[in-house]
């Protein structure tokens, strides 16, 4: 597999992930997504900041989507029941985020998401920043677990601001690069 940046002809492959995700989502009882975020729009407006990516399979099919920014999270500025492990914020953020994160049902347990964490923690030291951060729905198990095995530290709870109706409340992680 192979981790790039994603080009304009992946947006279709990638909006159907994350319609695959969405279902996944919703088969685990989860309210994130299910209001048809990400939408199109956010995933165009990624690739022409130049902060979507994907993972393509040995035949170069999009099989994972993540989105790796360095501008900073304002929902990360006020965090609950913990801390961060670096006192950076998003005026001045010297950390990654990841966002956005799907994989193709087709291609689960294949590594790809942990090549995306690996690659947005790279592009994360290349740009001399301190650490990466992320967040999950608390009931995103799956994801929570991944984050766990790869060395993301549980920092505390954040709420988002764009939870459509679902629930804002975040598990947030962070891990130092």
């Amino acid at each position: 597999m192979q981790f790039r940046s994603t080009r304009a002809s992946d947006v279709d492959r990638i909006m159907d992930i994350l319609a695959e995700g969405r279902r996944a989502l919703a088969e685990l009882g989860i309210d994130q997504w299910q209001g048809g975020y990400p939408h199109r729009e956010a995933i165009e407006i990624d690739r022409a900041r130049g902060e979507s990516y994907v993972v393509v399979d040995d035949e170069g099919t999009v099989v994972a989507t993540a989105t790796v920014g360095f501008s900073g999270e304002g929902d990360y500025d006020l965090i609950d029941r913990g801390s961060w492990l670096t006192a950076t914020r998003s005026d001045d953020a010297c950390y990654g985020v990841v966002h956005r994160v799907a994989v193709s049902a087709s291609c689960k347990g294949r590594g790809a998401a942990s090549l995306l964490l690996a690659c947005a923690e790279e592009l994360t030291r290349d740009r001399g920043c301190e650490s990466v951060r992320i967040d999950t729905h608390p009931g995103n198990l799956p994801m929570r677990r991944l984050l766990e095995k790869s060395g993301y530290a549980e920092c505390g709870v954040i709420y988002i601001a764009h939870a459509e109706a679902g629930t804002p409340e975040r598990i947030a992680y962070e891990k130092l690069v």
